[in-house]
């Protein structure tokens, strides 16, 4: 162990000889600490294929188009506001597409500062006109392979066949997912996933997989804005009714509370996860537009259909949907999200608005299920400077109010029975500094996750990131959370108590030379119990080091990490990198070190990755239990993936 931590001081010693700041790529740390936020909500973290595809292009180094920018990504991910965004694209309607990046200076809404951090994250490119689709098929199209086979190598119980219950297949995870578009109109994909344990091409599973996906789906055919026929996910409004396509929880910036109406879109998943098989079609111009659906959810519904309208200016954005649904499973969980007492049926119908009035921009979404209970969300997204904006969110989710397709804005990630306020800025206090703020009251008056009855909660925090230099920067977080919760300590009354979490965070970004980037990251956790005044803590450093040597082909990224927590309460989440199309948020709890390494080999169509990471447990000799156990204090993960595209 020793030796592990002057290994962790030798590297950040190296990471303090030069400083960088990573000016070079978009800046996705602000999604990242999103999704690390909404893992440790202590449900069920759901990351969206929208934003696994968009985080992956830019790790990748695929810059957006001002001239052909989306919507959502100008507000994801570049971090404008909307009239910003409005403006541009009035500039390219009067006066043509921009033919250098400096023209943003003259656009009403930028300054030069604004300007200066766009050089090295956007590009400017023509837009060409189409050309004839079918002649064009084949010759403008692109297609890729991927195959990905991952495991455990440490021995499991569950694969001693010496027991009586045991795994009938084998340890491997393998997944593969074929893609095939052209000219951004017509799209392919196809997937399948063996998950471990599972047989394959015998016993119960002789089709191979145990799982397979696949769409088909076309964009910009005239009237027909986007169809579907396959797999595919919805998102509109704010996530109240529809919000299969969103990130959970909330977000740390006035940037990251909002959802945006994404419509249709078609996927080929490798998790047996939340998502509609059957079809779908849009119709309308860029003003106005309908949609009609219908499916069954996969693990969920199983009937759902449904329709949405809406009508949009450049200043205003107004949307309707009702959708209906049933299902013949009758076990309590679902019976529990359909508030019945007999078999589930049910339907949701929302409305939802956004408007712009000079700079400030107001949405929100407005929902009722079938015994007329109400979800309520309004937003005040107010940009009160060019260096100040802020962001009020109320919302009210009434105790029987329901929706088995709904992911907004909350606390949980069930929106029911729940009111708050919550409050978020963001200042940018010169060239160098910003500063994040955000403070949330709420009241769930329903039970929830861990609490069997009506409490109060509130969570604050404060982030500020500071350029060291032009190559390097350092941010600090504090955050802090008071929730009523379960007591375990009596397990036949379940008494509520309140609990409070302190949690401190110090990360170092490092750029020294073109091929080299470094990161260290400190974590510190305290976890309070009121009552009983106890306290117990978490922590959590690491070391990051990613070398791509673009002559070669080669990267690679490695990391090695220390944790030691009292307890599974006091766990730590962070970003790990993966291979391409995966991300992983790990989750570091009792006392151990972790590394990790991910070598990339790309040539002309090839690119192969190997990712190796181990954990290795200091206070246990056995891990898990069940079929999952291990009796060794390490964990070792073996992941292989090729790539083929053309």
């Amino acid at each position: 162990m020793e030796r592990a931590i002057l290994f962790l001081l030798g590297l950040f010693a190296i990471s303090s000889l030069a400083f960088s700041q990573i000016d070079s790529t978009i800046n996705t740390d602000q999604i990242l600490d999103d999704l690390e936020n909404a893992a440790e909500m202590d449900e069920e973290l759901y990351i969206s294929e929208e934003l696994l595809e968009e985080l992956t292009e830019l790790q990748n180094g695929q810059k957006p188009n001002l001239n052909n920018l989306s919507y959502e990504t100008a507000i994801r991910i570049l971090h404008w506001n909307d009239y910003q965004y409005y403006q541009l694209q009035l500039y390219i309607e009067n006066y043509g597409q921009l033919a250098s990046i400096y023209e943003v200076s003259a656009i009403d809404g930028f300054t030069e500062e604004d300007m200066r951090r766009l050089l090295s994250k956007v590009q400017v490119l023509p837009v060409v006109g189409r050309e004839p689709f079918f002649k064009n098929f084949f010759a403008k199209s692109s297609q890729s392979l991927i195959i990905r086979h991952s495991q455990i190598l440490e021995q499991q119980a569950g694969y001693d066949t010496t027991r009586s219950n045991h795994y009938a297949g084998s340890p491997g995870h393998d997944c593969f997912r074929y893609s095939f578009s052209t000219q951004g109109r017509f799209f392919l994909k196809i997937s399948g996933e063996k998950d471990p344990g599972e047989q394959f091409f015998r016993g119960e599973q002789k089709y191979g997989f145990d799982f397979y996906s696949g769409s088909a789906s076309i964009k910009d055919f005239g009237i027909v804005k986007a169809a579907v026929l396959g797999d595919y996910r919805l998102n509109f409004g704010q996530g109240l009714v529809l919000g299969s396509s969103l990130l959970s929880g909330k977000g740390s910036s006035p940037d990251a509370i909002r959802r945006f109406s994404t419509g249709i879109r078609a996927v080929a998943p490798s998790n047996e996860g939340d998502f509609l098989r059957g079809g779908a079609v849009t119709l309308g111009n860029h003003k106005t537009s309908g949609t009609v659906f219908a499916g069954r959810q996969y693990g969920g519904l199983d009937n759902c259909f449904g329709a949405d309208i809406s009508y949009q200016r450049a200043l205003f954005k107004i949307g309707a949907r009702v959708i209906g649904y049933s299902t013949t499973d009758t076990s309590a969980n679902a019976l529990q999200l359909f508030k019945s007492s007999c078999t589930p049926t049910g339907f949701n119908a929302s409305v939802d608005y956004q408007c712009i009035v000079k700079r400030q921009v107001l949405f929100g979404e407005v929902a009722v299920n079938q015994a007329g209970e109400v979800g309520f969300l309004q937003t005040a997204l107010l940009n009160l400077s060019p260096t100040f904006k802020t962001a009020i969110v109320f919302r009210y989710y009434s105790k029987g109010y329901n929706s088995a397709m709904g992911r907004a804005f909350g606390s949980t990630s069930h929106n029911s029975g729940e009111v708050g306020l919550y409050v978020t800025s963001s200042w940018i206090v010169n060239r160098k500094c910003i500063i994040d703020f955000h403070s949330d009251y709420y009241r769930l008056t329903w039970l929830s996750y861990r609490t069997d009855a009506p409490a109060t909660g509130s969570d604050f925090g404060i982030s500020a990131q500071y350029e060291l230099s032009r190559y390097s920067n350092v941010s600090a977080k504090y955050t802090f959370r008071s929730k009523s919760q379960n007591s375990s300590e009596n397990p036949y009354y379940k008494e509520i108590s309140e609990t409070q979490r302190h949690k401190f965070r110090l990360q170092w970004t490092n750029e020294p030379y073109p091929f080299l980037k470094l990161k260290t990251e400190a974590d510190w956790q305290l976890n309070r119990a009121v009552s009983d005044q106890t306290n117990k803590c978490g922590f959590l450093i690491y070391q990051d080091v990613a070398i791509e040597i673009a002559k070669c082909g080669l990267a690679f990224h490695t990391r090695l990490a220390y944790f030691d927590t009292d307890s599974y309460d006091e766990r730590q989440y962070a970003y790990e990198d993966d291979v391409y199309d995966t991300f992983t948020i790990g989750s570091y709890y009792y006392k151990g070190i972790r590394g990790y390494f991910v070598v990339r080999y790309k040539y002309k169509w090839l690119s192969l990755w190997l990712r190796l990471s181990q954990t290795y447990y200091i206070d246990r000799q056995v891990i898990s239990s069940g079929l999952t156990e291990i009796d060794k204090p390490h964990k070792t993960e073996l992941k292989l993936q090729a790539m083929f595209s053309l």
